[in-house]
């Protein structure tokens, strides 16, 4: 959706972290505001330059009254790590991305980095996926550390780097001893009112078809890279669409993100690549599909007489947690009283920086936030204040 220009409603700057005794319309402006100062700080990866972004993260935190530390993963790019210490040993850690993905400027309607408020959302890159939801962790943490009583379990606020590339922002907190407690990683990405209790495993795989170039006017004297490559992916989203669904995990999924063929109008492509996002519901299910690529691979390319290859760029396994968790009932609980509806309960279909975390930790996951990822990762991203107002309640229930 495009959004119409208009009036900006509820334009507010930062003035300090909120306090308890601050009406809950003034602790909903404070809320907006922060996360509009957060939108308004770019850290697009790639480049990945998140280091303005956590500095001004952890100095917030620190007006808060926290200790809050830079973690480096290269220059220019550093992570934060909070915390503060409740009433029972372990740690619960509250998850969030800097990062966002890159965007083309010219195809937004509203200036994706003014952090314009309007229509009761907030509007810019980040604004879903995650600032939005990065500024509730935030304001949380603040307020809990004003409260005379500790939170039940200590608290740990990772705001990490690289989210969107390599996940090297949470791997280097979770190899840096600081989470060594932890007993829940809670991550609040966009949920849209779901409570999921682990991910789907993320694979992506490159696949390359090689021919023969030539020139445009005599295509019979040489080989065509790209027909084969887009027969094949045709065939292959085809296939992957057939799959059955696995209960209580869903269905397999891909996406084309990439398809690069050719150099020129005139010459016969002598190189095609495809770069596939396949989200795999149950572990087993990996094998198979780079044999299935791999078999529909050589199949088109042999048509043309052409060679095929794959290569797997990222691959991670499904995390599968308990929707009987204490924890994830508990937090249920305090989303059906917000709400005034439980939240469905299943596996998130896309990826978090739980890959990360949970192989070296061991730790159970919940990934539930305020926003809908249909709205991130395009022009003209928005959030609903109302669901970052609502999630902050939430947490405020179930961290207490």
């Amino acid at each position: 959706m495009r959004q119409a220009e208009g009036r900006v409603e509820g334009d507010v700057s930062r003035e300090g972290p909120y306090t308890p005794a601050m009406t809950a319309d003034r602790s909903a402006e404070e809320l907006a505001a922060l996360a509009r100062e957060l939108v308004r700080i770019p850290s697009p990866n790639p480049p990945g330059a998140e280091d303005r972004i956590a500095r001004f993260a952890a100095q917030w935190l620190r007006e808060a009254g926290l200790e809050a530390e830079l973690i480096p993963l290269e220059p220019g790019r550093r992570s934060v790590v909070a915390r503060l210490a409740g009433r029972d040993p372990g740690s619960i850690v509250l998850c969030g991305h800097l990062d966002t993905v890159p965007t083309e400027l010219d195809a937004w309607s509203v200036p994706p980095f003014e952090g314009r408020i309007q229509a009761g959302r907030l509007w810019g890159l980040g604004a879903a996926d995650m600032k939005g939801p990065v500024a509730v962790l935030m304001q949380v943490l603040a307020e809990l550390a004003r409260r005379s009583e500790p939170p039940r379990h200590n608290l740990v606020l990772a705001l990490t780097a690289d989210e969107e590339f390599g996940y090297r922002g949470a791997a280097s907190i979770a190899d840096s001893g600081r989470i060594d407690d932890a007993i829940l990683l809670l991550i609040a990405e966009p949920t849209d009112g779901n409570l999921y209790v682990g991910q789907k495993g993320e694979l992506w795989i490159e696949a390359e078809f090689t021919g023969l170039e030539a020139h445009g006017s005599t295509p019979e004297a040489g080989v065509s890279a790209l027909l084969p490559a887009a027969r094949f992916t045709a065939a292959l989203a085809t296939e992957i669409a057939s799959l059955a669904e696995t209960p209580g995990a869903g269905r397999t999924s891909l996406n084309v993100g990439r398809f690069d063929a050719g150099r020129q109008v005139n010459i016969v492509p002598e190189r095609a690549r495809i770069q596939l996002d396949l989200r795999t519901a149950r572990a087993e299910d990996r094998d198979d599909l780079i044999a299935r690529i791999d078999a529909i691979g050589r199949r088109e390319a042999a048509v043309e007489g052409a060679v095929f290859a794959q290569r797997t760029i990222s691959d991670h396994p499904p995390i599968l947690g308990n929707p009987k968790d204490p924890n994830a009932l508990r937090l249920s609980e305090a989303v059906a009283t917000v709400t005034g509806a439980p939240p469905a309960i299943g596996l998130c279909p896309f990826s978090t920086d739980a890959v990360a975390i949970v192989p070296r930790h061991d730790v159970p996951v919940i990934i539930c936030g305020p926003g809908r990822i249909a709205d991130a990762h395009r022009p003209d991203e928005s959030i609903a204040l109302e669901a970052l107002r609502a999630h902050h309640e939430i947490l405020l229930q179930f961290l207490s």
